[in-house]
């Protein structure tokens, strides 16, 4: 009698866990997810003057072949700034070439000397401190717009009001599951940013496609609270600067950029394990909203396991976590259709999550160890 107590006991502990984790899945998904594949307003375009802000270093073939294509966005007045940061290829050289054909291109050298900010940040500082105007649009230098009228896009949703735009920026599709994976990533990411953005929550962006003016910048002294790391010049800089009423999201296929992804599993480790190492400085609400995602799985199937093992509302909760799927299924299809995404990670999201949820765990304990690699 007392087993069997102990053991239901046990039983609707671990149907109490799943059900509340179920809740709190359900409650992402519809709450925050599904805003991302909402269409946002149209306006009218404006005719800001912009400057594009790239920072290079060793990129002599991307800026090759990015830089004219830049150049080429349908838009009345722009520039665009390229920092050169101290690289040791020709990128100097190639600049000054597409300089004479491109007379908006404006070049800015830093040796490495000169360095005292870790990763990008320094070179970028000087990007916006020598920008002309004062809406700064940032792209990376191996990114390339999807179309002609990504700046028109991103710009135009920007008033005295709304001064910081979180744009899209997908990796490239290639064979090979880590790149499912790096792109299953990217989306869920994109899904998580925008949708918190929208429901008035705006914690992050990427720099590969971002949008803000050099009034907010220089207000809180640019990256002044984070040049220590290598990472955070985008989402750490968001994190403190965005709110409800400044920030907007641009979803638009035409408005996103395009970036090679990583080809072999050590590179992606390395770079996903310097984009850990800003979680612990974001702001508290946001670091609780970011981890109860994760920890919501886990318990998910700790209790589901909990449930199969002592026979306690095994129906119940299988139908429940086949409704969860269904949830996830549905939901990742509007936001991959809304971002003209392919629908191959639509249908291995169950896989793919798993998968991604044991990496990033593993990622995370290796930073308590481990100190990341300098940006390069």
């Amino acid at each position: 009698m007392i087993e069997f107590i102990t053991q239901n006991i046990w039983g609707v502990t671990g149907v109490a866990l799943f059900v509340l984790a179920w809740i709190i899945q359900e409650f992402y998904f519809f709450n925050y997810f599904l805003r991302t594949a909402q269409k946002e307003k149209q306006l009218n375009p404006v005719t800001r003057p912009v400057s594009v802000v790239v920072c290079a270093r060793n990129e002599e073939k991307n800026l090759m072949n990015h830089v004219p294509v830049l150049m080429e966005q349908h838009y009345p007045n722009f520039e665009v700034v390229v920092v050169n940061d101290s690289s040791w290829d020709d990128t100097e050289g190639i600049l000054k070439a597409l300089q004479v054909q491109y007379p908006q291109l404006r070049i800015v050298n830093l040796d490495e000397e000169k360095q005292n900010m870790q990763g990008k940040k320094f070179a970028l500082t000087l990007g916006i401190k020598a920008a002309k105007h004062e809406t700064i649009v940032l792209i990376d230098a191996d990114c390339a717009p999807a179309s002609n009228q990504w700046l028109m896009h991103m710009v135009s949703h920007m008033n005295d009001k709304q001064q910081i735009i979180l744009g899209v920026s997908p990796y490239l599709n290639y064979p090979g599951w880590l790149n499912k994976i790096i792109r299953y990533d990217t989306l869920l990411i994109a899904a998580s940013y925008c949708g918190f953005a929208r429901a008035g929550k705006p914690y992050m962006g990427v720099g590969r496609n971002l949008v803000y003016t050099k009034e907010i910048f220089f207000k809180v002294g640019g990256f002044r609270n984070h040049y220590s790391i290598a990472s955070g010049d985008d989402d750490l800089f968001i994190n403190q600067v965005a709110n409800a009423q400044n920030t907007l999201v641009v979803t638009l296929p035409e408005a996103h950029t395009f970036s090679e992804p990583k080809r072999a599993w050590k590179e992606w480790f390395a770079q996903k394990t310097r984009h850990l190492t800003t979680l612990p400085m974001y702001k508290p609400q946001h670091k609780n909203m970011l981890m109860l995602w994760p920890m919501s799985y886990a318990f998910l199937y700790i209790g589901f396991i909990m449930a199969l093992v002592f026979q306690t509302y095994v129906l119940l909760v299988s139908a429940l976590l086949f409704l969860r799927y269904v949830t996830q299924i549905v939901t990742l299809h509007k936001v991959a259709t809304r971002l003209a995404q392919r629908k191959d990670l639509v249908w291995l999201a169950p896989i793919l999550e798993a998968h991604l949820h044991m990496l990033n765990l593993g990622l995370y304990l290796t930073n308590l160890v481990r100190k990341p690699q300098k940006w390069n």
